[in-house]
C-alpha cells in the first residue's frame, strides 16, 4: 500500500505536496483526527504508525442496547491502523462534513499536513495531477474498505445506506455524461441473474437505470490469491460459501467501479432481485478514454473515490452504532455535526447531478 501514490504521482506531483505541506510531529497517543469534528486537512503519513477508533453513541437506542449486553457503557472499536505511505483525512476532499472515527498516534509518528483550501485549489487547476491523485485515493480507500469489511461482517449489522444519486452525477459533467451514453450500450437483467460474481473479472462498469439488486459478500473472506486460483476452476462454484446481503442497489447507482483499476477481479456478487435495466460500458473503453481524456478521468476518480469513500463511512457509522446525537423534535445545535447534514455548498451540486441523470434517462428513452 505504501507505493500506491508513488506509482501514480509524477515526481512534479511530490514536489508540490512536499513544498505545500508542513511536516508534523505527532507524539504518541496524540490524537490528529477527532470524531465528529470538522476536518481540514489532508494527511499523507510519513512514518510511525497510526490507529483508527470508533465510538459507540450510547445516546441512541442500538447504542445503549449493545452496551447494556456488553456491560460497558463507554466501547470503544478498533477499525484500522495506517503506516508509511497510507493517506489520513481524505474525506475533507469529499466535502463530508465530520470525521466518524478518531484517529491516533500509537508510536512517534510523521506526517505531511495538506492544508483543504490549497489541495482543493491544485485538484481545480491542474487536471493532470487531479486524475493521478484522485485513482490512487480511489484505490486507497478500496483496499481499506475490504479491510473494514471483515469487521463489519463478524457482526450481524444493517445495510449500508446507499449514496444519493445527484452526489454522483454531480461530480461529473455533461459531456462526460453524454460520452458514456454513446460508449455504453442498455442491457435487461431478469430477475435472479448473477450481474457480477465474486471472484470473477468485472467487465463492464453498470449505471443501474431500473430495478433493484442485491451485493452480496462471502462471510469468509478468502485472500485474493484464493480467489484468483478459484476463477480458474471453471467447475468450482465460488458462492459456495454463505454470503451476507450488505447492501442494495438501486435506480441510479453505479456498479463494477472495480473496472476503473488495473485488476479487476470482485469482492462480491451482484443479483438482480427484480426485472432490471442497466447501462453497461465496457471496461476496455472506458480505461481507453480515461487516458486520453485528463479532465474526464480527474472527474470521474473523485467521483469512485467520492462513492467508497461513502460506503467505508457507513460501515463505520454502523460499527459505531450511527454518530449522529440528533433526536426528532430535539431542537439542533450550530455546534453538533449531525449524520445526515449535507453541506449547504454541495447541495447546488447535487440538484445539478439528479438533473443529469434524468437527462441520461430521457435519451435513453427510459422512464
Amino acid at each position: 500500500m505504501t507505493e500506491v501514490l508513488l506509482e501514480q504521482l509524477t515526481n512534479e506531483d511530490i514536489q508540490w505536496l512536499r513544498k505545500t505541506g508542513q511536516t508534523l510531529q505527532v507524539n504518541a497517543n496524540s490524537v490528529l483526527i477527532e470524531a465528529n469534528k470538522q476536518v481540514d486537512f489532508f494527511y499523507l503519513i510519513l512514518s510511525g504508525e497510526l490507529v483508527a477508533r470508533v465510538s459507540r453513541n450510547t445516546k441512541s437506542a442500538l447504542g445503549k442496547a449493545f452496551a447494556a449486553l456488553e456491560g460497558d457503557r463507554d466501547l470503544e472499536q478498533e477499525i484500522g491502523r495506517f503506516s508509511g505511505g497510507e493517506v489520513l483525512g481524505e474525506i475533507a476532499l469529499f466535502n463530508i462534513n465530520s470525521s466518524a472515527s478518531t484517529v491516533q498516534a500509537i508510536e512517534n509518528s510523521v506526517v505531511l499536513a495538506l492544508p483543504r483550501q490549497e489541495m482543493m485549489r491544485k485538484l481545480e487547476q491542474d487536471a493532470g495531477f487531479a486524475s493521478r491523485f484522485y485513482k490512487s485515493i480511489a484505490f486507497l480507500l478500496k483496499e481499506r474498505f475490504q479491510r473494514l469489511l471483515k469487521l463489519y461482517l463478524s457482526r450481524k449489522m444493517g445495510q449500508i445506506s446507499p449514496l444519493q444519486v445527484g452526489q454522483l452525477f454531480g461530480e461529473l459533467s455533461d459531456s462526460d455524461v453524454d460520452w458514456m451514453l454513446s460508449g455504453g450500450h442498455l442491457e435487461e437483467i431478469s430477475r435472479d441473474t448473477v450481474v457480477i460474481s465474486a471472484g470473477k473479472q468485472v467487465e463492464n462498469l453498470y449505471v443501474l437505470l431500473q430495478g433493484k439488486m442485491s451485493v452480496r459478500v462471502s462471510e469468509a473472506q478468502k485472500n485474493r490469491l484464493t480467489v484468483a486460483f478459484a476463477a480458474l476452476e471453471q467447475n468450482q462454484d465460488l458462492n459456495a460459501t454463505p454470503e451476507r446481503e450488505i447492501a442494495r442497489a438501486s435506480r441510479g447507482e453505479i456498479i463494477g467501479e472495480i473496472t476503473a483499476f488495473d485488476m479487476h477481479l470482485s469482492n462480491y456478487t451482484l443479483k438482480a432481485l427484480e426485472d432490471s435495466l442497466v447501462l453497461a460500458i465496457p471496461r476496455q473503453k472506458l480505461l481507453g478514454k480515461l487516458q486520453q481524456d485528463t479532465r474526464m478521468a480527474a472527474r470521474f476518480y473523485r467521483m469512485i473515490g467520492l462513492l467508497i469513500s461513502s460506503k467505508h463511512q457507513g460501515l463505520i457509522d454502523r460499527l459505531g452504532f450511527g454518530r449522529s446525537s440528533y433526536k426528532v423534535g430535539q431542537s439542533l445545535s450550530e455546534d453538533v455535526n449531525y449524520e445526515d447534514e449535507i453541506d449547504l455548498e454541495v447541495i447546488d451540486n447535487i440538484s445539478l447531478g439528479r438533473a443529469r441523470f434524468d437527462w441520461m434517462l430521457k435519451r435513453l428513452n427510459v422512464s
